[in-house]
């Protein structure tokens, strides 16, 4: 029967929230930097490509949060994978005494 490490799950789903969901953060607290830029653009560029820098902003802002509920539900899965083996593994272990 093959074996998991369910701490070592555990640890990495918890890794990976933690370190792309830091950079995620990050990321999030930059774009609405960039929409405070939208004013200016739209005075010294052409109308196309200001309504481009727009819509490409909503659209990260968008994807970043997503990409966060994303992960955030990876970690949760992950944890719930190690509980459902380790209750199988318990319970074939309890059939077998």
């Amino acid at each position: 029967m093959p074996e998991i490490d369910g701490a070592r799950i555990d640890r990495l789903g918890d890794d990976i929230e933690r370190e792309v969901g830091d950079i995620l953060v990050e990321a999030n607290e930059i774009i609405p930097v960039f929409r405070t830029l939208d004013q200016t653009l739209y005075t010294s560029v052409d109308v196309s490509l200001a309504v481009a820098y727009t819509l490409a902003t909503s659209y990260m802002s968008s994807m970043v949060q997503g990409a966060a509920e994303c992960f955030t539900g990876l970690n949760e899965d992950l944890t719930a994978s190690v509980q459902a083996w380790n209750d199988a593994d318990d319970a074939a272990a309890k059939d077998l005494t």
